[in-house]
C-alpha cells in the first residue's frame, strides 16, 4: 500500500480516556497531618490524548494503546503504594483540520441540559473545580 495515500488518508483524533489512582498499603502514621484526610480520597485523572488514525476505532484503539503505556506506580507523601490504571475511553473526537497549528481546537464536547438548568448548574456539574475561577 502506498504511503503517501494512507497518510492522506488519515485523520487526527482528540481521545479522551480516564485513568483512576488505586491505593494499596496504610500510610505512615508520621507522614499524616491531624488534619489531612487527602490520603484516603480516590483519585481520577481525565486526559485526552492526540492520536492519527483512518478512522474512530482505530483511534480508540491507539488512544488505549497509549494509555496503558502510561499505567505507572510510586510511592506517595503518605508512604502508600498509588498504581495509576487506565480505566476506559471516554470520548473521541475528530479534528476538522488536517493540519495542527496555532489555535486548532483539539477538544469539544456538546452538554445538553435542560432549559431550567443555568450556566452556574453546568459548571457545579461538570467542572465542579472552576466553579470558583473567575
Amino acid at each position: 500500500m502506498d504511503t503517501k495515500s494512507t497518510e492522506a488518508q488519515t485523520r487526527w483524533y482528540a481521545v479522551k480516556v480516564l485513568f483512576e489512582s488505586v491505593h494499596s498499603g496504610d500510610p505512615l502514621p508520621d507522614k499524616l497531618d491531624v488534619d489531612d484526610n487527602n490520603y484516603n480520597l480516590k483519585l481520577f485523572e481525565e486526559s485526552i490524548i492526540l492520536v492519527k488514525a483512518l478512522n474512530e476505532g482505530q483511534a480508540k484503539e491507539r488512544a488505549e494503546i497509549y494509555a496503558k503505556k502510561g499505567e505507572h506506580e510510586y510511592l506517595n507523601t503518605y508512604g502508600v503504594s498509588i498504581k495509576v490504571q487506565f480505566v476506559r475511553i471516554l470520548h473521541t473526537f475528530e479534528f476538522n483540520d488536517d493540519e495542527l497549528a496555532d489555535g486548532t481546537e483539539i477538544y469539544a464536547r456538546f452538554i445538553h441540559a435542560s432549559n431550567e438548568n443555568t450556566t452556574m448548574d453546568i459548571i457545579k456539574r461538570y467542572y465542579p473545580e472552576a466553579e470558583h475561577i473567575e
